[in-house]
Formats: structure tokens, C-alpha cells, sequence
């Protein structure tokens, strides 16, 4: 059995941290902020090619593609877990949907196998950024429950966020 340890301090800027006090809770928040954003157009904004006046309202500059929701749904819903707090709804889904799999209904199945088919959807499934999103915070609460391989994103994702001092 190997044991791997990845201790990085922080990165620092004149003595503090890089994005300032942020904390898992604010990043949560960021990310899904970001998310929101990213995949919805807002309300009316569809204006006329080169129509001009006062009154538009905000556009979409970028918007996320389905992988990119995908996998920022993953580090949303990874810190969701660290943040606590009411961010634990997202596991508390996560672990509903694990168990309507892993109950005895569909024979011996465990939480590695529920984490395949996330993974299978995810990779084989091209859907909408919004619903690219959700799946990605449901399967970083499967995958952290799952252990394994598929810790692995958890693991990069907390990694990181504890080099630019986040958590």
C-alpha cells in the first residue's frame, strides 16, 4: 500500500492569501454564481443584431459549454461538502440517488457502480449546460461517497483549492 501526501503551503502575496478571505462557503457561493451565469441567457436580453438605444439589458459575454458546467459543477459540488452549512442539501441528493441504486432493487449493486453510470452519462451524454451543471454536483457527491478512483476528482479539487488557500 502506498501512502501519497501532497503538502503545498498556500500561496502567499505579501503575507495573505492569494484571493484574500474567501472560504469554502464563499467559494461555493462564486461557483455558483458562475454557473448561474454561464448558462443562462437573462430574461429579454435577446435584442435585435445592431438594434442600439438605452435600454437593453445585460448579455451573455461567454457562455458555458456543457463539459465545462460539467466539471464546474463537480468543484461546486465538491466544496459544497466542505462548506457545510446548508451546501449539505447537495449530498444529502447525492446520497438519495446513490441509494435508489444501491438498495437491493437492482441486485448487488454498490456506489462504484451508481459512480460508472455518472460517469458514462457524463461522458457519452451531450446535454444543455444547465443540466451538464446539476449532473456534475450530484456525481461529486456520489464519486466522494464512492472512495476509490473516484476520489480522485474530490482530491484534486480540495488539492487545489488548499494551494491558492481557499480552504
Amino acid at each position: 500500500m502506498y501512502d501519497i501526501t501532497l503538502a503545498a503551503e498556500a500561496i502567499n502575496i505579501d503575507g495573505g492569501r492569494l484571493l484574500g478571505t474567501v472560504g469554502a462557503g464563499g467559494i461555493a457561493i462564486a461557483l455558483t454564481g458562475i454557473l448561474i451565469a454561464g448558462i443562462r441567457e437573462p430574461k429579454g436580453a435577446a435584442a435585435a443584431p445592431g438594434a442600439s438605444g438605452g435600454g437593453k439589458k445585460g448579455r451573455l459575454k461567454k457562455k458555458l459549454t456543457p463539459d465545462q458546467a460539467e466539471w464546474t459543477g463537480v468543484a461546486a459540488g465538491t466544496l459544497y461538502a466542505v462548506a457545510g452549512s446548508i451546501w449539505t442539501v447537495t449530498g444529502d441528493i447525492s446520497e438519495a440517488f446513490t441509494d435508489m441504486f444501491t438498495n437491493g432493487g437492482w441486485g448487488e449493486a454498490g456506489s462504484g457502480a451508481v459512480s460508472l453510470l455518472l460517469a458514462g452519462i457524463m461522458y457519452f451524454r451531450e446535454m444543455t449546460p444547465g443540466k451538464s451543471a446539476l449532473t456534475g454536483i450530484l456525481a461529486a457527491g456520489v464519486w466522494a461517497q464512492a472512495g476509490g478512483i473516484w476520489g480522485l476528482p474530490q482530491f484534486l479539487v480540495l488539492t487545489g483549492a488548499h494551494a491558492i488557500g481557499i480552504v
